[in-house]
């Protein structure tokens, strides 16, 4: 579960690395269980997962299909929207 979190925040952590704005973000979308361990995951902790993370998946902008990174400038193969 802590991995989960961890992918959450990163991705909720922006250019500007501010660790304490992305855990008040992500903390507001959780119950007390899962708040009290994202507590517990320290921010040195999140910013190695971030400076170590993947980028993210392209998506089409019309039905959230996961593009491929090679083709993302195309056409969706799901729902056909070109892709800007």
């Amino acid at each position: 579960m802590n991995r989960r979190h961890l992918h959450n925040l990163c991705a909720l952590l922006g250019e500007d690395l501010d660790v304490e704005r992305a855990r008040d973000e992500y903390l507001a979308s959780l119950d007390a269980d899962q708040g009290l361990a994202v507590l517990l995951i320290p921010g040195d902790e999140i910013l190695r997962a971030a400076a170590t993370a993947r980028p993210p998946v392209p998506r089409c902008e019309r039905c959230g299909a996961r593009l491929s990174r090679k083709r993302h400038r195309h056409r969706c193969s799901r729902c056909g929207l070109r892709q800007t």
